[in-house]
């Protein structure tokens, strides 16, 4: 196993860590969303009289704000924890790359220069964190008014429209005490209402900010020891949450120094670069000097592995249909180019693919 190889399968038990941290983000996420909702259906139970275009301007104005502030909460949360992972997931790069290269000297940037340059940068879809929090409030408030707006022309009673807003409860959101004596949050399971869909939003939020804080922080030690590397390879997840844009990506290799997507690519991307690392003698070292069991593994090539076209290629009809769709499944079977099928970074409507037509 080559020294690229053996970093690559690092990486994929790093990512099991950091599916780990997004989902106990999440658990940090969810009471501050349920907070807001729990404030927004308070404001409409306590409403007496004939609800009014006046009372759903003043309602409106009231739940941009409890979402407003809600989105406060959660950019100050994610903070509180992400801040930390950077610093960890820079010291596991450091210790995995001189593992890999046998020892050879890795160096890491400062904690305080590393938060402040991956805070300030795009998460995903040319976002912060901060403005993805704020987009998630901002959905939210849209969200709740227009079912407010569509209660209120099927002239709904008020018990009405909190079904409406929070839908059937199965289980109310609670904190319970566990067996070491601290209280933790559980959430609440709810079908039907809008304020549901805040679940998945929160969801693709905690996943997002975990990948983009081990993604950057990673890229961070490989700027600081760029004279190991000599390009990336992109590695997506392999099954159907992978969306075709991040599919066709998979596999990618980019020289150093070249232009290469920032990861994540959109909310919820679960794609990483892999460095490429050199071999001895491109670092300049004499192979001979280096010891046998540590000198095959540096030996500046690729990680081979199974990507996603390769799975794509082995499934069967069916399978195909659910990563693909149906219409760009049939067009895969009829032997048209998947890189056709995906254009600037975005997948080509069905409408224009007839157009392009088959490579």
């Amino acid at each position: 196993m080559n020294a690229s190889s053996r970093l690559f399968a690092d990486l994929l038990e790093r990512g099991d860590y950091l599916e780990r941290f997004a989902a106990k983000e999440l658990r940090a996420l969810l009471p501050i969303l349920e907070q807001a909702h729990e404030e927004v259906l308070g404001k409409i139970a306590a409403t007496k009289g004939a609800e009014t275009k006046a009372w759903l301007a003043d309602m409106a104005a009231d739940i941009e704000r409890i979402y407003a502030a809600a989105s406060e909460k959660l950019s100050g949360q994610l903070v509180l924890d992400l801040e930390p992972l950077a610093s960890e997931e820079a010291d596991w790069t450091k210790s995995a790359l001189e593992t890999v290269t046998g020892g050879l000297s890795v160096q890491a940037p400062a904690a305080a220069t590393l938060w402040a340059g991956i805070k300030a940068l795009p998460a995903a879809g040319g976002s912060t964190l901060g403005q993805l929090c704020a987009a998630l409030g901002m959905n939210n408030a849209t969200a709740v008014t227009e079912a407010i707006q569509l209660s209120m022309a099927e002239d709904e009673t008020i018990d009405q429209m909190v079904w409406r807003l929070r839908g059937r409860v199965i289980r109310r959101a609670s904190w319970r005490k566990g067996e070491d004596g601290r209280r933790r949050y559980v959430p609440g399971v709810y079908s039907g209402g809008v304020m549901t869909l805040s679940t998945p939003q929160a969801e693709a939020l905690a996943r997002t900010a975990a990948m983009h804080v081990g993604n950057q922080a990673r890229e961070a030690v490989y700027a600081e020891n760029a004279d190991l590397v000599k390009g990336y390879q992109r590695v997506e997840t392999l099954d159907t949450r992978t969306c075709l844009v991040c599919g066709v990506a998979d596999g990618q290799i980019v020289k150093a120094g070249e232009s290469r997507a920032m990861l994540p690519v959109h909310p919820g991307c679960r794609g990483v670069w892999l460095p490429v690392l050199k071999s001895w003698r491109e670092l300049g070292i004499d192979a001979d000097e280096i010891a046998p069991g540590t000198r095959a593994s540096m030996d500046g090539q690729v990680s081979e592995y199974e990507t996603w076209r390769d799975l794509l290629e082995k499934a069967g009809p069916a399978r195909r249909v659910e990563i693909l769709g149906p219409s760009r499944a049939r067009l895969y079977a009829q032997g048209y180019p998947l890189d056709a099928l995906v254009k600037d970074g975005r997948v080509v409507p069905l409408a224009e693919l007839p157009k392009r037509g088959a490579a």
